[in-house]
C-alpha cells in the first residue's frame, strides 16, 4: 500500500511540475531545410541556425522526460523537431508564437526548472524574425576554439543544462559553472565523451537526448577535455 501511494504521489508531482497553460497545437507542413554554408566560421553568421541553437534549447529546456518529448506529450505537446516546434511558431510574429510566448511570460519551463536566459529567449526571437526557417548550418564552428570560456560553456547551456544547469541536476549531475563540469567530466571522461558521441550502450545516456550534437562541437569537447580542461 505505502509503495503504491509512493508512485501515485510521483506521478502527480511529475505532472504539476510540468503543467502549464494549455496551447493549441495546429500541425503545419514543415519546410524544406535551408542549408546555410559559412564560409568563415571564425565569423559568426548573423543567420540563426535552428539546428544548433534553437532546437537543442527547445529540447533540453522543454522536450525533458515527463514534459514534452515524444514519450510524455504533456498537453499534447512536443518540442523535440522542427514540425512539432512549428506547430506554436508563426514565421515573422512573435506575437501570435504561442511557443515563445510561453517561454518569456515564465510558463515554460515551468517554476523550479532552469530557465532559459534573455540571450537564449533573443536568439529564438530573432529566429522567429527571420522567418522561422529550418536553418542547417554547415561550416558554422570553428574548430580552433576548446576553451571553456568560448565555446564550452555555452555549449553545455544550450544542450545540457537545462536538465543540469541546476543543482542537484537531473541524475546528481551538475555542470551550471567551470568548476563542476570539470570536477564531473574529468572523473567520468569516457562515459561523457561516449555520451556525446552517442556512442552509449544504453540509448538514454546519449547527450543531448535524441539530437547529437554536430562532429566539430564534439571535437571541441573533445579537445577541451583531452588538453586539460582549458578555461
Amino acid at each position: 500500500m505505502k509503495t503504491s501511494f509512493i508512485l501515485i504521489l510521483s506521478s502527480f508531482l511529475l505532472y504539476t511540475a510540468c503543467k502549464h497553460e494549455m496551447i493549441n497545437a495546429v500541425p503545419v507542413n514543415p519546410q524544406d531545410t535551408v542549408v546555410v554554408n559559412n564560409p568563415n566560421p571564425s565569423v559568426k553568421s548573423d543567420t540563426v541556425c535552428f539546428n544548433t541553437e534553437v532546437l537543442p534549447l527547445f529540447i533540453t529546456y522543454c522536450a525533458s522526460a515527463g514534459c514534452h518529448d515524444p514519450a510524455s506529450r504533456q498537453e499534447g505537446v512536443v518540442t523535440n523537431t522542427y514540425a512539432s516546434i512549428m506547430r506554436g511558431i508563426t514565421a515573422k510574429n512573435p506575437n501570435k508564437s504561442e511557443y515563445y510566448k510561453v517561454i518569456i511570460e515564465k510558463e515554460m519551463p515551468p517554476a523550479g526548472s532552469p530557465q532559459l536566459s534573455t540571450a537564449q529567449t533573443n536568439v529564438i526571437l530573432k529566429w522567429i524574425n527571420q522567418g522561422a526557417l529550418n536553418t542547417n548550418c554547415v561550416n558554422s564552428c570553428d574548430t580552433t576554439k576548446f576553451a571553456y570560456s568560448d565555446p564550452v560553456v555555452t555549449l553545455l547551456t544550450n544542450n545540457c543544462n537545462g536538465c543540469h544547469g541546476t543543482k542537484p541536476g537531473s541524475g546528481n549531475v551538475y555542470l551550471g559553472d567551470f568548476a563542476s563540469a570539470k570536477a564531473y567530466i574529468s572523473a567520468n571522461q569516457t562515459a561523457f565523451l561516449n555520451a556525446i558521441n552517442h556512442t552509449s550502450t544504453v540509448v538514454s545516456k546519449r547527450m543531448p537526448p535524441g539530437n547529437k550534437l554536430q562532429d566539430c562541437q564534439i571535437g571541441q569537447f573533445t579537445r577541451w577535455v583531452e588538453k586539460g580542461f582549458p578555461q
